[in-house]
């Protein structure tokens, strides 16, 4: 006989399964949300800097002036278009961020060798990438 989670009676091990999984899927969706709500308000916060201090124009923003290694004392420069820099820095971060805390969870919440095994492939792929495009 079947409970309400489609599972046999009796069988916990897929109940407990089905709700880490949900858990994994949860964690990930606050990920990126948080991670693209806090990009999109750190690029708003350096476009408003950028036009109070009189920087920016309306047609144009220059990205090829910046390299994220001056980020630390741009931003302690209260410089806008490093603001804008750091925000698109969270945006493109953000997913590698999800991917490895999908390598968290699959090792210690569901135990599961064969996804904590491809997602950290995915994981080390995707960090060389980013690496070698620099």
């Amino acid at each position: 006989m079947k409970d309400e989670m489609g599972d046999v009676e009796g069988n916990q091990q897929g109940i407990v399964k089905r709700h880490s999984r949900i858990a994994i899927e949860d964690a990930a969706g606050w990920i990126l949300r948080i991670g693209v709500l806090s990009s999109v308000a750190t690029m708003l916060i350096g476009l408003i800097v950028s036009f109070a201090h009189g920087d920016m124009t309306v047609t144009r923003i220059e990205s090829t002036r910046f390299h994220f290694t001056h980020l630390g004392p741009d931003i302690a420069a209260f410089d806008g278009y490093a603001i804008i820099e750091l925000g698109v820095l969270l945006l493109v971060l953000t997913p590698i961020v999800r991917v490895a805390a999908s390598v968290v969870l699959f090792a210690v919440e569901e135990r599961d060798w064969a996804y904590t095994i491809f997602t950290l492939i995915v994981l080390v792929l995707t960090l060389s990438s980013l690496l070698l495009l620099r």
